[in-house]
C-alpha cells in the first residue's frame, strides 16, 4: 500500500511529536493499520468533513475525474490511461 508506506516512513518520521494529522474520507486513509500507525507515533487523525472542497483543494481536481469516471464506467486505469486529466 503506498499510502500506507508514505505515511509511516515520510510523514510520521518528520513530524513533531503530538501532530493533529488530518485527512480527507478516502478509503485508504480509514484503513485501520494507517490510523493505528498514526496513533503509535504519538500524533492525533482529523478527517475533513464529507464533500468539503473549500478545505480540500485536490477536491476540484478529482470531481470532474470522478464524473468521467461515472458516465463512462471506466476502471480507475482505463480513467488515467486513456484522458488528458
Amino acid at each position: 500500500m503506498f499510502f500506507y508506506a508514505w505515511l509511516s516512513q515520510e510523514l510520521l518520521t518528520s513530524r513533531p511529536g503530538n501532530s493533529v494529522i488530518v485527512l480527507d474520507n478516502a478509503t485508504f486513509h480509514q484503513r485501520r493499520e494507517a490510523l493505528e500507525a498514526i496513533e503509535k507515533a504519538g500524533h492525533r487523525v482529523e478527517f475533513l468533513p464529507p464533500e468539503s472542497p473549500d478545505l480540500n483543494p485536490i477536491e476540484k481536481k478529482w470531481a470532474p475525474a470522478k464524473s468521467i469516471r461515472r458516465k463512462f464506467g471506466y476502471s480507475p486505469d482505463e480513467l488515467f490511461s486513456d484522458s488528458n486529466l
